[in-house]
């Protein structure tokens, strides 16, 4: 039987941990924007062709989409989807899945989602202001200033996972918060800025896969967005991210998990009443407080790093998942998830999250790492020779993922992978998943306890 055709869009971790489950089953094909090894490899074992090109150019992805007779496109990553790959493969009748470029508003428009969140779900939604001008900004930052609330900045529009500052780590002050939103405003002048009152909990990611209609709860995962250790230093896209062997994470009850699935329910049924075309990945960002389940923020993709952790858990095959979303039979009894812990882990260059003053080589023996049983995918690097590779930009560099019984087994598992395997003046943070970091969650946890 000829394999189907299925193409990923992007050339980040995300992508590779796609081209590594669409492998089992069918031909890869891949528009990326580098030579990412593990895509590149996956393309070619499958009898796939790939393209380096401009991954956000609707025209380049569709062009090579319909060159090539893809069956089924997924597109995931967050600028494709805001510059409307998906919207340009549907109108050459290719069947893409990830949302059009108005229902992935619901990421890419930070105004327009907690919008959405206090029409459908006011009791999960925190107090919140929209600022457009300096004097609104004085007049919003003197109400959190007078509810004695700390603030959280937010640009409308997508930052990579970077523009969001938060009082008192990145803002010690009001008038640094007014500072900070005054740069937003001058330098996105067509943007308005979102100024959030500051959770004290918990945060933690549930995504849940939807065909439009019907939605599965992926297990719920943790993720470490500081750059260092003890959670210290700059945010990043995400440094690293745990689930639990179950749906839930250790600091959550049932009462937590169904107020996730009661707020993403409500989503996907607004979405879908407006008629928006969203399909694919509802990622949504969530904080355990005192008072309950509040909502931070969704992504309309496989969030990184969790969707790796996702991806490592899922059973069964990748591409009939893809198939079930796009013909609108998708069902939790099509879908399942291991029961194991999953830890995933990024290793990064040294000045990460800035841009390094030069690209930095090193050394990785894949069957080493494949061996002890834990798993790698390439992200923002290119192979150089046998096993020698070369960073490149600013982004994150590679991934190292494992699966165990228990978090803190599967978060050694793929420290020892790294240390032993990985050769090279790459950073990652070892304390994700550890023992020590589980029980200051849970300390945490116990101190929300009504």
């Amino acid at each position: 039987m000829k394999k189907k055709r299925f193409l990923i869009v992007g050339g980040g971790g995300r992508e590779s941990s796609f081209a590594s489950r669409l492998i089992e089953d069918s031909a890869v094909y891949a528009v990326i924007s580098h030579r990412n090894p593990g895509i590149v490899e996956c393309v070619a074992e499958s009898g796939g062709e790939y393209l380096v090109g401009d991954v956000n150019d609707p025209a380049v992805v569709c062009r090579f989409a319909r060159e090539h007779a893809i069956d089924y496109a997924f597109v995931n990553a967050d600028a494709c989807l805001a510059n409307g790959v998906v919207d340009e493969l549907l109108e050459h009748d290719i069947k893409a899945i990830g949302g059009t470029r108005a229902a992935s508003r619901i990421e890419w428009d930070k105004v327009y989602s907690i919008g959405v969140m206090q029409a459908v779900c006011p009791e999960f939604t925190p107090y919140h202001r929209v600022v457009s001008g300096p004097q609104e900004l004085q007049e919003a930052i003197a109400d959190f200033r007078q509810r004695n609330l700390q603030v959280v900045v937010k640009p409308q529009g997508l930052t990579g996972g970077k523009g969001v500052k938060v009082m008192p780590i990145h803002l010690e002050t009001y008038d640094h918060c007014i500072e900070y939103a005054n740069e937003l405003l001058a330098g996105r002048p067509e943007e308005q800025v979102l100024l959030v009152e500051k959770l004290e909990g918990i945060e933690f990611t549930v995504m849940g896969i939807t065909d439009g209609r019907n939605l599965v709860m992926a297990p719920a995962s943790y993720d470490y967005p500081f750059r260092l250790e003890d959670d210290l230093g700059p945010g990043t896209g995400g440094m690293g991210c745990f689930t639990a062997g179950e749906n839930r994470l250790p600091f959550m009850d049932e009462g937590d998990w169904r107020q996730c699935e009661i707020i993403m329910s409500r989503v996907i049924e607004r979405m879908a009443a407006e008629q928006l075309g969203f399909n694919g990945v509802l990622n949504g960002g969530f904080f355990k407080t005192r008072q309950g389940i509040r909502f931070m923020e969704f992504n309309g993709r496989f969030g990184g790093p969790e969707g790796l952790n996702i991806l490592m858990l899922l059973k069964g095959s990748f591409s009939a998942v893809l198939e079930d979303i796009w013909h609108q039979r998708l069902a939790a009894g099509n879908l399942e998830f291991s029961t194991q812990a999953s830890v995933i882990k990024y290793l990064v260059a040294q000045e990460y999250p800035e841009a390094s003053a030069e690209a930095i080589d090193f050394a990785v023996d894949e069957r080493g790492i494949e061996d002890m049983g834990a798993q790698l995918l390439y992200a923002s690097c290119e192979n150089t020779g046998a096993g020698q590779y070369r960073t490149l930009r600013k982004s994150r560099v590679l991934a190292v993922g494992a699966l165990a019984d228990e978090i803190e087994d599967a978060a050694e598992l793929v420290n020892r992978a790294i240390r032993q395997h990985v050769a090279g003046p790459l950073e990652f943070r070892p304390d994700i998943g550890s023992r020590q970091n589980l029980e200051k969650l849970r300390r945490q946890a116990a101190g929300l306890a009504p």
